[in-house]
């Protein structure tokens, strides 16, 4: 993943061009069969200096196009679990995605830190803490900061045909946004 056109993708998304570098990042899936191969850092690289909504259109696109990609579904269900500290609702989205990458997971110490993710959105939808604030860690970490919720975040197709949602996306209203991010003006 280190040729001259992956380096478009970064220096695109380095220069604040987001729809470029996603572009270019699609031609380039396009060619490569998606996000398979390359380091962690490279992927890394591109996808921090997205927001969460950014990352999760990325992945939910690509996923569109290739179901079976298990490293897609890992990384739309981080997007969806950092997603989830302001809308908790997708903290079951990302559980999903992290089962459907641990279904194609292909080694034994990949499918434990899935499900180590699985156990992490559990203990944030439960209330825990210490799980939220290390969640937001990893949020702060791998994704740019946003300003402005989306007006939906979407889904993959393979959610509505496994029963997991009931519709393409999900509409954003301040109802489901975190009460504890809405302070006084929520109120």
């Amino acid at each position: 993943m280190n040729d001259d056109a992956w380096k478009e993708v970064v220096a695109a998304a380095a220069a604040g061009d987001v729809a470029g570098a996603t572009a270019l990042c699609r031609e380039y899936w396009e060619r490569t069969s998606g996000p398979a191969g390359g380091t962690d850092e490279t992927i890394r690289d591109f996808t921090s200096r997205l927001t969460v909504w950014e990352q999760i259109e990325l992945w939910v696109g690509e996923l569109d196009r290739r179901p079976h990609n298990a490293r897609a579904w890992k990384l739309l269900g981080y997007a969806y679990m950092w997603a989830g500290l302001y809308i908790p609702a997708l903290l079951f989205a990302a559980e999903q995605a992290l089962w459907a990458s641990h279904a194609h997971a292909e080694d034994e110490p990949a499918r434990e830190n899935l499900e180590e993710k699985v156990e992490l959105c559990r203990r944030v939808r439960g209330g825990d803490a210490g799980a939220k604030a290390e969640l937001a860690s990893g949020e702060k970490a791998f994704a740019a900061p946003f300003e402005r919720f989306p007006a939906e975040v979407p889904f993959p197709g393979a959610f509505i045909r496994m029963g997991v949602v009931t519709a393409d996306a999900l509409q954003v209203t301040a109802a489901l946004v975190a009460p504890d991010l809405l302070g006084e003006e929520g109120e």
